[in-house]
């Protein structure tokens, strides 16, 4: 019998939290090998479950099952186009450098994490919790990733020790500020598939409504509808 996802992420959510609660020290200094290795072995317990339930459903391939968990979406905000805020009050860093992290946060982070950090699917992000975790410890948390749905950026090789070092410092800066996106802008993003003229006017499906659930794919940029009466599901 193999154990669920959700039940290695309960036996290790108090471990991992201690890890990272690095109190006595703001830089995070002196932890770091602590973390390294337990976010290791945690990083791989996950790894083997997933690859345990992508067999067992008859996918003989657990390592591309392990990546369709781990991907992510990018957002549609261009990071050119938000408002930089290096500040003194965070780790020393280039112009060039903050640049490039913000790519890459726009990119990989934020479709989880937020464009502001304040924390989505994914936990928050804002400077007081990773001034408080520092270098060390944020820079061995987004290398290993952890076995509740955070990615091993650094063992899966998708980022470089060299970016990962820029993104730990990255983290302790204010977020740059996007652009407004008011009602004018999402208006003007709409593509309109069915003209108001051409919809339905009478229900043309076989659905109970009033027990009938929907379910947002973020990343696959689909929908799915589940009947409560069948417990099917159609995209």
């Amino acid at each position: 019998m193999v154990a669920s996802p959700e039940g290695v992420a309960l036996q290790h959510r108090k471990i991992i939290e201690s890890l990272l609660c690095v109190k006595s020290n703001p830089r995070g200094e002196g932890v770091m090998k602590k973390i390294k290795v337990g976010l290791a072995a945690m990083s791989l317990t996950a790894l083997m479950v997933s690859a345990s339930f992508a067999i067992a459903k008859g996918d003989a391939d657990p390592k591309k099952h392990n990546k369709e968990i781990y991907e992510s979406a990018a957002i549609t905000i261009d990071p050119a186009s938000a408002k930089n805020m290096i500040t003194s009050d965070g780790p020393k860093m280039t112009i060039e450098e903050f640049e490039h992290s913000k790519k890459i946060f726009f990119q990989r982070c934020a479709g989880c994490h937020g464009v502001l950090r304040k924390g989505a699917t994914g936990k928050p992000l804002t400077t007081d919790i990773t001034r408080a975790r520092g270098d060390a410890a944020l820079k061995a948390f987004i290398t290993y990733g952890s076995p509740t749905g955070m990615p091993n950026w650094g063992t899966s090789g998708d980022l470089t020790a060299k970016e990962i070092d820029m993104m730990a410092r990255y983290l302790q800066h204010e977020p740059p500020l996007p652009p407004e996106w008011g009602m004018k802008e999402m208006k003007d993003s709409w593509k309109v598939l069915v003209p108001v003229s051409k919809r339905p006017t009478k229900k043309m499906n076989d659905y109970n409504i009033g027990n009938i659930f929907s379910v947002t794919l973020r990343d696959a940029g689909q929908i799915a509808l589940i009947d409560g009466d069948t417990k099917k599901s159609s995209m």
